[in-house]
């Protein structure tokens, strides 16, 4: 008897098969209406939109609230670029502040 003998072979793995809808028909669910989900938790509906729950007594206050987030996102992208802009322009003002200093000694 030897030593080394493998007492246990596996079994072979049966190759898998390819899945595919053939035979089902394809899901066609509107989106639309997962969209607009609410909770309603004794007398406060939450709704759930942009990725985060928000309290509102009607469905308006949530569309009202999304505008207005994305406005504020808006006007706070456009205040950073202004700001980027004083910053330029007091860059360049000290710039040329300093080239007129060191012409000035040269004049007289």
């Amino acid at each position: 008897m030897p030593l080394f003998n493998k007492k246990f072979e596996s079994k072979p793995i049966p190759v898998r098969q390819g899945r595919c809808n053939t035979g089902h028909p394809v899901a066609t669910e509107d989106l639309d209406d997962f969209r607009q989900i609410s909770l309603t938790l004794g007398n406060k509906e939450l709704r759930f939109a942009d990725g985060i729950w928000m309290h509102s007594s009607r469905k308006g206050d949530v569309d009202d609230m999304l505008r207005l987030n994305r406005k504020f996102r808006a006007l706070e992208e456009e205040n950073n670029m202004c700001n980027l802009k004083i910053e330029v322009m007091l860059d360049l003002l000290a710039e040329h502040a300093t080239e007129l200093n060191e012409l000035k000694p040269k004049e007289k």
